[in-house]
């Protein structure tokens, strides 16, 4: 348990001694009861409409629009604040955006690309970026984590931390004594993780992701991870063309029991997945079976998926599942909401199922608790972007940390936001050493 005091204390250091000035104070409200208001650090709230700087709604403004906004008003300051969706998939956008246009900032609130903060200060744009939280709608952990842990130098992150903002604002830049990472031993186990190596098949424009043990070590070991289970990108989308065993055999085999993964299970070629489920489960390192309702595009209550609980039972092995609310804007989340696994949960009582993402979205996230309450064998992860201020307390309270597994959705996700959450919360070292590593050491047999 030493590592998690060293990781705690040195993000309680950092954070104190950053000179954090926040810029993006949201007027909504908490979706949690009993969520705090006011933001851990000092703050000046801007709006959208008359204020220089003044922010921008990504969600309400294509990227043009907000370009053509900086043209017009050049003596304007505009900052690209975040809209309830995350801000992953346009990573690409937004760098082009700050490099065109000499009055356009990104606040850091829910930028949540893995190394994202890293990859910006890279390409010159550190200047370009300025803290905030979105509180009291989102957890300043989310924003917190990313940046007290950022592998920058200090004065770089100094001037994320608020001094960018300060100049906006015509106040005097603020320098402390640094604070360094120390020397962190790795301890967290990540549940839920990708690969991906044929480029075509990722959504936006990631870091490596290749099965390289050269590319996952430094991953590993930067976010103090021991394990972590993968499912390649390849698998999720042909399984039956690319298994996981043969996509990870030389990553697991380099490194040395770090990597493991979990075999793909398409509905649509039954016969063709149970045999390399037949393969793969019989691995010490083939953690379970994942199911992606929503990219096979076939409901989780489908009768199909007996097959995968039936042999997850003989193996003794769990399942892991792409898990999401109903949503106006990605219709194929239909398929994978968690009350559809109700019946295979009562049928298969002994397999232990995993809500990836915990639901997904708040309404996936409220099903997700129904049916832990209603089934010992479920528990949820922590992969993706659920950082609604509260939502991790409701967590606890609900569901309980024993049935709460770490996970950061890497390539997609940088884990520093959910680390920054949970150091945010009040857990003693047992409870946080639970959610980090003990349970899914219990979960998965390991």
């Amino acid at each position: 348990m030493n590592e998690l005091t060293v990781l705690r204390d040195a993000y309680a250091q950092i954070k104190a001694a950053l000179p954090l000035l926040d810029c993006y104070i949201s007027d909504w409200a908490p979706v949690y009861e009993g969520a705090p208001l006011l933001p851990p650090t000092d703050f000046v709230k801007l709006d959208f409409t008359s204020s220089n700087p003044r922010l921008v709604r990504q969600t309400e403004h294509s990227f043009e629009e907000i370009a053509e906004m900086a043209r017009k008003e050049p003596k304007v300051n505009f900052i690209i604040a975040s809209g309830e969706k995350k801000l992953m998939y346009h990573i690409t956008p937004i760098e082009e955006i700050l490099k065109q246009c000499d009055n356009v900032y990104l606040c850091t609130a829910n930028f949540c690309n893995c190394y994202g903060l890293e990859r910006f200060v890279e390409k010159g744009l550190a200047k370009k970026l300025l803290y905030g939280t979105m509180m009291p709608f989102l957890d300043a952990g989310q924003a917190l984590g990313p940046l007290v842990f950022a592998r920058l130098d200090w004065k770089t992150k100094c001037d994320i931390a608020g001094n960018n903002f300060r100049a906006l604002l015509g106040q005097k830049a603020i320098y402390t004594d640094e604070v360094k990472i120390p020397y962190i031993a790795p301890f967290i186990i990540d549940t839920h993780a990708h690969t991906c190596q044929i480029e075509e098949m990722k959504a936006f424009k990631t870091q490596p992701a290749q099965p390289d043990w050269k590319v996952w070590r430094e991953v590993l070991n930067s976010f103090w991870y021991t394990d972590a289970f993968i499912t390649p990108e390849e698998t999720i989308q042909q399984g039956p063309k690319y298994p996981s065993y043969v996509q990870m055999h030389d990553l697991t085999k380099d490194s040395h029991g770090r990597m493991h993964y979990y075999e793909g299970f398409d509905p649509r070629d039954v016969k063709t997945s149970i045999r390399h489920l037949e393969t793969s489960l019989r691995d010490p390192l083939c953690v379970g079976i994942k199911i992606h309702p929503k990219e096979h595009q076939v409901s989780a209550a489908d009768p199909r998926y007996i097959e995968a609980f039936a042999i997850a039972q003989r193996f003794n092995k769990p399942i892991m599942s792409h898990t999401w609310g109903v949503s106006d804007y990605n219709p194929k989340q239909k398929f994978a909401t968690p009350a559809q696994f109700d019946a295979h949960l009562n049928a298969f009582p002994d397999v232990r199922l995993i809500f990836g993402h915990s639901g997904g979205r708040i309404n996936g996230y409220q099903e997700a608790v129904q049916m832990c309450r209603a089934h010992h064998n479920a528990c949820v992860d922590l992969a993706g972007d659920l950082y609604h201020n509260g939502y991790l307390a409701h967590c606890i309270r609900e569901i309980g940390v024993g049935r709460m597994l770490f996970a950061s959705d890497l390539y997609w996700f940088d884990a520093r936001p959910m680390i920054g959450m949970l150091l945010e919360t009040d857990l003693g070292d047992c409870a946080l050493m639970q959610i980090f590593r003990y349970n899914a050491q219990r979960i998965f047999n390991l």
